[in-house]
């Protein structure tokens, strides 16, 4: 199949599985087919940055968690953000907050608008609590949630934790998997 078919007509996923194994496979043996043992390259070092004697590779599907954990979000009139995922909520999600009450909930996925108006949020727990855990859980969130005022005309705004300005941007992104790391001296 010529590649630019692949622009218009997507790839199954078996095809798809095949080529990035055939260039995995290549990246670490140098060959079609690679079996444990037979690295040419150190995976950790090549996702590094080039700075720290990397090759700058894209790292791993971490990623997300990565964006999650460093992003807030500023509530306005909360039609953008997810009640339970985003961390909207003194800087966390309120399903790190309450996990057992995030399991109870069905549709977990509504924005903070529709889960405040009317105390929504509440009603979805309703004749659901059974166990202490969840009361103490459901206090807490309870009173994490009284202060919060929703402004009509204000749209939420996400907040990025490694820069400056509180704008995302991908290096900041990409050296924030970093935090921590150090580069050796090379030896005299």
């Amino acid at each position: 199949m010529p590649i630019y078919h692949l622009t218009i007509l997507p790839l199954a996923k078996w095809a798809r599985k095949k080529i990035d194994k055939i260039r995995q496979s290549f990246l670490w043996k140098g060959e079609d087919n690679a079996h444990g043992g037979h690295y040419l390259v150190n995976w950790p070092t090549v996702s590094r940055p080039k700075d720290l004697r990397g090759l700058g590779v894209p790292c791993n599907k971490l990623d997300r968690l990565l964006f999650q954990a460093s992003t807030t979000v500023m509530i306005g009139s909360g039609f953008k953000a997810k009640f339970w995922h985003h961390s909207w909520l003194d800087g966390e999600a309120p399903r790190n907050l309450a996990p057992h009450l995030f399991e109870l909930v069905r549709r977990k996925n509504k924005s903070v608008a529709q889960e405040l108006t009317n105390l929504a949020w509440i009603q979805s727990l309703r004749r659901k609590i059974t166990t202490t855990t969840q009361v103490e859980e459901f206090v807490s969130l309870w009173i994490r949630i009284q202060p919060v005022s929703l402004q009509q005309d204000v749209d939420d705004t996400l907040v990025w934790k490694w820069t400056h300005d509180g704008l995302y941007s991908s290096s900041s992104a990409y050296r924030a998997q970093f935090l921590g790391s150090y580069m050796k001296r090379p030896s005299p």
